[in-house]
Parts: structure tokens; sequence; C-alpha cells
């Protein structure tokens, strides 16, 4: 595979999260502003859902009905602090991913992160939907790379956070959580528990991976250690932007120049790290300023900018208006 087929699929991540998603957003017809956004956590849940019987704590598949996704999802948007796969096996579904909605029919999977904001707005009687959620460090603590996974962190774009699919692949995605789910819960001690776990995994991603990717090969070794380089650099940038924006930061804590992580990036990406760091604070603002309860001095403290003036210049050069301007009109 040609290296410029590879950033051009990686030009189109990035550059759809302004063309798709925040553009979208700035729009008068999205959806009126919440009062909060509830931030809901891996350890909140397994508490709340009593799930302690696991082989991995940080591994967790059920299944959702209209009932319980009434209880726990249509009540208010919701973040998580992990990683989730959602397939809707029936029904229908009507949600927002980043305050754009969306109506999801039978045999289509979502993704989520904490870069999307998901709130339910209503789901058919027949609804039925499977959830595979992980923690965020899941995969480096099993022994598999992130970067071998990476369709399930995609910053929350419109075109990557859902996938449609035949009934065949549908139905051996399905299979693939079933199970997840039984050799996670299996009580008694199974052979190679932890083998067919990780292998099922690494079925599950590398076939929504080839999905996502238009089955793009990625079969370089070259271009492998640079797309290893460039995930890792995402989500260190998605765990730490709000408190470092310098390149060098993210450098030294992948212990390489600053220099090579700009060509590296940039390589692969065809934007440099600093363009990728400013994509993911401008996308985060947009999302706080969605907040109602949050006024534009809190949306400014929570990205630590230093004063307003360094927060409206950065806001007006990415959006074309100034976070007031931007604010009055979601108000109208």
């Amino acid at each position: 595979m040609k290296v410029t087929c590879c950033r051009a699929f990686w030009k189109n991540i990035f550059f759809l999260s302004r063309t798709s998603r925040i553009l979208s957003i700035v729009s008068r017809k999205t959806a009126e502003m919440v009062k909060e956004i509830t931030k809901l956590s891996f350890k909140d849940y397994l508490s709340e859902k009593a799930m302690d019987n696991r082989f991995y704590q940080g591994l967790i598949m059920y299944r959702s009905t209209k009932a319980e996704i009434q209880h726990y999802l249509c009540r208010r948007p919701i973040r998580i602090d992990h990683l989730g796969i959602c397939l809707i096996r029936k029904g229908r579904l009507k949600l927002s991913l980043n305050f754009v909605d969306h109506i999801l029919e039978a045999d289509t999977i979502y993704f989520l992160s904490p870069m999307v904001v998901m709130q339910v707005m209503e789901s058919s009687d027949d609804i039925e939907m499977y959830t595979l959620f992980t923690e965020f460090d899941f995969f480096q603590k099993i022994g598999l790379p992130v970067y071998k996974v990476y369709s399930m962190e995609k910053l929350g774009h419109e075109n990557d956070t859902i996938l449609h699919l035949d009934k065949s692949d549908s139905n051996r995605f399905y299979e693939y959580l079933m199970n997840l789910e039984y050799q996670n819960t299996a009580p008694q001690e199974a052979l190679f528990r932890l083998e067919i776990i990780k292998m099922t995994l690494m079925l599950l991603f590398y076939e929504i991976s080839a999905k996502v990717s238009n089955n793009l090969e990625r079969t370089r070794a070259g271009f492998e250690r640079k797309n290893r380089m460039v995930m890792e650099f995402l989500n260190l940038a998605s765990l730490h932007f709000k408190t470092n924006r310098s390149v060098q930061y993210y450098a030294d804590r992948l212990f390489i120049s600053r220099k090579h992580l700009t060509r590296i990036v940039k390589d692969v990406t065809g934007f440099g790290p600093k363009a990728i760091l400013e994509e993911i604070v401008i996308s985060e603002a947009v999302i706080l300023m969605n907040v109602s309860s949050m006024s534009v001095k809190d949306v400014m403290q929570e990205l630590n900018f230093s004063d307003f003036g360094t927060f409206s210049k950065f806001f007006k050069g990415h959006l074309g208006q100034s976070p007031l301007v931007y604010r009055s009109h979601k108000n109208e």
C-alpha cells in the first residue's frame, strides 16, 4: 500500500472533525443547550451494575433492552472515561453523538470514547443492543498494542463513530461479543481463557479496522512503526490536552525529539502535532460551550487558557466567531 493512501485516510479523519462535526455544531440547527454533561466512569458503572464476577474487571459485555436504555441513558447527555462498542441487533435508536442527531437501525455499530458526548433520545420497543466496554488502558494491561485496535479511538469523528454492517458481518460480530462475555464470566477455570479473550478481541478489532479503513492494507513495517507512534501520541493527547499543549511535552513522553515526532505525525496524518492538539482543544471547547451551566469563563478555565483574550482569539481563529458570539447564538 502506498503511504499516500494512508495519509489520505488520516487526513480524512482529521478534516472531518472540522467540516462534518464542528461546523454542524456551530449551526443553529443543532440540539438545544444542555444543563450539564454527566460523567460516567468505568468504576461507577461496575458498581452500579454489580458486575464483580468477571475474569477481567476491565472488560464488560452486556445486553440492553428499552427499559434499561431509558433508565440509564435517556436522562441526560453522558461522557464516559473508557472505550465502547455498541452493536444494535434489532430495532431503532435515536441518539445524539457530540450534539449531532442520528437515527440508527439494526445491524449498526457505533463507537464511544472520552471524546464523545452521547445522549439517547428514544428507542423502539423491540430495541436490542449489545455493548462492549473496556477500561481505557485495558489493551495495554493484557498485552494488546493499542495501535492495533485503533478503531475504538476515533476522537469522536462523525463519520467514524458509526459503522453500518451487512447481516453476515453483524452476526459474526455478535458471536465475537457473546464469546467474550462467556469467557469473561465462566465460573470454572477455563483452559486458555486469556488467550481466547485476546484472540477474540483481535479478531473483532481487526475486522472493524478493515471496515472503517475501507479494507486498506497496512502491511509495510515502516508505516506500522509510524502508525504505532502516532496512536501513542493521540492517546497521550486525549488524556493531557487540557494541561499540556506543547509538542515538546509529548515528544519527551515518547522519548523522541520534537522534530522527529513532528515529522512522523505529519508523514502519517498530513497534519503536524500542534494542529492536532489544537483540533482536540477546539472540539472540547465546542462541547463545553454547549453546557449551559458553564460560563465562557468556566470553559476558558477548564481548558487552562491564561486569559480571556487568548481563549477568544483561539476560538475565533478556528470557528470564525468569538466564544461570546457563539454562546449568544446558542441562547437564541
